[in-house]
């Protein structure tokens, strides 16, 4: 399988995750105390599993892209996960996305066409 195809798996298990991660810390509300009981129950909320869990198999795929390529090449598609997260937030999570978060976006994805070239 293409090293890309595998990064970009990789990416959306983590910015998907992220947001169910989010979503699962929205259910909880905020967290003040941090006692056993808490931290206990935060991490039994079925959205944190299923975050953690995503973030489990994205870290799979991570160590799959690195054994294939040099980290140089595959750490900066990281920024990937900003891009899809900051879409991701608008979408489900109804999170408003500003001017500046737009252009750093296209930034991103200059710096990223250029990385690939090499």
């Amino acid at each position: 399988m293409n090293v890309i195809i595998i990064i970009l798996i990789g990416i959306i298990f983590a910015s998907v995750g992220q947001v169910v991660l989010k979503i699962g810390m929205n259910s909880m509300g905020s967290i003040t105390n941090y006692t056993p009981s808490t931290i206990i129950a935060t991490f039994l909320n079925p959205y944190i599993l299923s975050g953690l869990a995503m973030y489990g198999l994205a870290a799979i795929f991570w160590l799959i892209a690195l054994s294939k390529r040099d980290l140089s090449f595959v750490y900066p598609f990281i920024a990937l996960t900003f891009i899809i997260v900051l879409i991701l937030s608008n979408v489900i999570l109804k999170e408003s996305i500003g001017i500046y978060r737009i252009i750093g976006t296209f930034i991103i994805i200059l710096g990223l066409i250029v990385i690939m070239k090499t």
